[in-house]
């Protein structure tokens, strides 16, 4: 019985969001590996580098975000709307009126993007993942260790099981594991994926 569970995985119903406790990445100052935690008064996350120990708080964004504008010309009333690759920095777009030829600043919308040059990032920072590799032409990523030690679970487990431990708390399509890709589902890709895991593990 002992040896049938270590084969069993049963989904708990976590979420992306229930495992986003803290996130490992790349440091911005040295590139060695940081954690990003949330200390608990005031609330608010912190960066610290086990390498450099450079410190950070939540201040500039360092992946890929767009600045968005939809708004009417302030003199004709004319819509507008232009979008930009958003560096961190300024928050207004320069818009022209292609009606009456009014120029103006305008606020901008910011969007986040979890990707950056095909990276994974943390949506705290926008720092590279630690945890991620390239497997078969995919991206394979996890926030922290505890993330990727559940996914070990998940891929070396013969029998998957959904809503068992415990018994009707996993809302349909709510759960980390229900919306992960097709390619980590795969029982032809256990072997490879393991031992990819168990790289990432030591790293």
């Amino acid at each position: 019985m002992k040896k049938l569970d270590n084969l069993r995985f049963a989904d708990t119903g976590a979420s992306l969001y229930d495992l986003a406790t803290s996130y490992i990445v790349s440091c911005p100052q040295c590139h060695s590996r940081a954690v990003i935690t949330t200390d608990l008064a005031p609330s608010t996350f912190r960066l610290r580098c086990t390498s450099c120990f450079h410190v950070e708080t939540p201040a500039h964004w360092y992946g890929a975000a767009t600045a968005f504008v939809s708004v009417k010309c302030r003199e004709c009333y004319h819509p507008l709307r232009r979008s930009a690759s958003w560096k961190g920095t300024w928050k207004k777009l320069a818009m022209k009126c292609d009606k009456c030829g009014d120029q103006c600043e305008y606020d901008a919308h910011i969007t986040y993007h979890s990707l950056h040059q095909g990276r994974m990032t943390d949506p705290v920072f926008g720092l590279d993942l630690w945890l991620q590799r390239e497997f078969r032409g995919e991206l394979f990523w996890a926030y922290n260790y505890e993330h990727l030690a559940l996914l070990r679970q998940f891929v070396e487990a013969k029998l998957r099981e959904r809503g068992i431990s415990p018994r009707n708390t996993i809302k349909k399509n709510s759960s980390m594991i229900s919306r992960l890709p097709v390619f980590i589902k795969k029982a032809s890709h256990r072997a490879d994926l393991l031992k990819m895991i168990s790289q990432m593990q030591q790293a």
